[in-house]
């Protein structure tokens, strides 16, 4: 079995993942030597800086897509394709923030509209702007299934407002989520994320009791699906089942036409909302989503990061018109409706730049572009890492791409596999720092990605991919 996937191929991707625990290649010890000590005196700055930044923030790192191996880097610039440290040091960015920066960094028509309004509106006002319905209908333009849109200041507050309307709409209780996804980080919503059959472990500070109405399935097991409607229903109903439509991860662990079709139906036939988490997914997969590529429309719809750009207070919730109008009009909850507040929720500058992109990614025909360069690119490093002999899972869904040689997100999915469970406390943390080490590599040679086995590629990147792909072969080259 070679290292390329379709995207979309769980059943394939989930088997090589055996492979990778099992009978991984590793960074040879010279390799490893060259690249701590490329660190060590290339990044210097970079560590003193984070060092000195404990004695001020818990960890001296604020978001996990900073917390590289082996330790985190200070950036002072994003620019086009690439991201600049405080060494000097320039990266081919595969990280894009996590995915929203869609056309590139610091794209020159949303920063001059964003400079415009800052000149004219300002930053915050704290009433309406005809900006917010600008943006508004552009989402809509694009998801069918959202009538009306409401902005929000993150993905996280979207999930808190999105499982709140569906328990006031429906009168039930109970959520239903796939193992291992993230939905960020609101209380409930913690239950059983980042790593299948986690239950409560990342719940820290979290009373079992904000749980209690929580529960999880297998990805793609349609029989546990239908059953977990079936025993909700001895607990007053199902409110809503949400997920992430690609996968855990922005897809590391994929999910089937199938399952979807079949969570469509099972949400009619028991009262309960479909809920989309498109935070990664919306304006990346495609100008339309998950929802376009599926062809499933959600009762409501999460949003994030890229409706904005990548500029902050980028949130927002949208979906049909009678379970959106369960939402009160700011802050005050009368006459029944659910509280949702948020003093920088619609600010003029999110607004702009989300508008301002959107429309650049329609009139550059960005995404057609990316999913071209992707599939281009993917089979391009999978031919890499066959010819240097590397047990790998390469896939992309569009410009997501997954180059994973560890297999570390499907080591708790092995659920029935005593092979793998036997040896786990051996298995996890080695299969862990091998994640870590490729990351480190790909930086030393003058990559960026996220956490080592997930990459996002932009508009801007598309020029520089036969660069990156230099930067795969060289790594590649130091394992054995």
């Amino acid at each position: 079995m070679g290292s390329y996937f379709d995207g979309f191929d769980f059943k394939g991707i989930h088997a090589k993942s055996k492979e990778l625990l099992l009978h991984p290649k590793t960074l040879t010890d010279e390799a490893r030597a060259r690249y701590m000590d490329y660190f060590e005196k290339k990044c210097s700055a970079s560590k003193a800086s984070v060092e000195a930044a404990k004695e001020h923030i818990p960890g001296g790192i604020q978001h996990n897509l900073a917390n590289s191996y082996p330790f985190g880097l200070n950036c002072v610039k994003a620019e086009g394709p690439y991201l600049y440290d405080v060494d000097g040091n320039r990266y081919i960015d595969f990280l894009q923030a996590g995915g929203p920066t869609i056309l590139g960094n610091a794209y020159r028509p949303v920063t001059d509209a964003v400079i415009e309004m800052l000149n004219t509106t300002g930053n915050v006002t704290g009433l309406f702007g005809e900006f917010e319905v600008d943006l508004a209908k552009k989402i809509k333009q694009h998801y069918p299934s959202v009538e009306l849109f409401r902005m929000l200041a993150s993905g996280t507050e979207a999930g808190m407002v999105a499982i709140r309307v569906a328990r006031a709409f429906t009168g039930k209780s109970e959520i239903i989520k796939i193992n291992g996804c993230y939905h960020g980080w609101s209380d409930q919503l913690l239950y059983d994320m980042r790593a299948v059959n986690t239950g409560n472990m990342f719940a820290v500070g979290v009373p079992d009791d904000c749980l209690n109405h929580m529960c999880s399935v297998y990805p793609n097991d349609l029989e546990e699906l239908e059953q977990r409607f079936i025993e909700n229903e001895a607990k007053g109903g199902t409110a809503a089942f949400i997920m992430e439509p690609i996968g855990q991860d922005s897809g590391a662990l994929p999910i089937t036409k199938e399952f979807h079709v079949r969570a469509r139906e099972l949400c009619d036939q028991y009262g309960a909302l479909l809920i989309y988490d498109e935070v990664v997914t919306a304006f990346r997969v495609g100008i339309g989503g998950a929802e376009a590529y599926y062809g499933i429309k959600p009762d409501l719809t999460m949003f994030g990061k890229a409706i904005t750009g990548g500029y902050p207070g980028a949130g927002g919730l949208g979906g049909r018109k009678d379970v959106m109008s369960a939402l009160s009009s700011g802050i005050a909850s009368t006459g029944g409706k659910v509280m949702v507040g948020g003093t920088l929720s619609a600010n003029p500058i999110s607004c702009v730049a989300g508008y301002t992109a959107i429309c650049e990614m329609e009139r550059t025909n960005a995404h057609e572009k990316l999913k071209t360069a992707a599939d281009r690119f993917t089979r391009q490093v999978a031919d890499l890492a066959d010819q240097h002999k590397i047990p790998a899972a390469i896939f992309n869904q569009h410009s997501i791409l997954h180059i994973d040689l560890c297999g570390i997100q499907h080591i708790t999915s092995h659920s029935d596999d005593l092979e793998i469970l036997g040896n786990i406390f051996e298995i996890l943390p080695e299969a862990n720092r091998r994640m870590k080490e490729f990351a480190m590599a790909l930086a030393a040679e003058g990559l960026i990605v996220a956490g080592g086995n997930k990459a996002f590629i932009s508009l801007a990147t598309i020029p520089v991919l036969d660069d990156a792909l230099e930067v795969f072969d060289r790594t590649f080259a130091n394992y054995a």
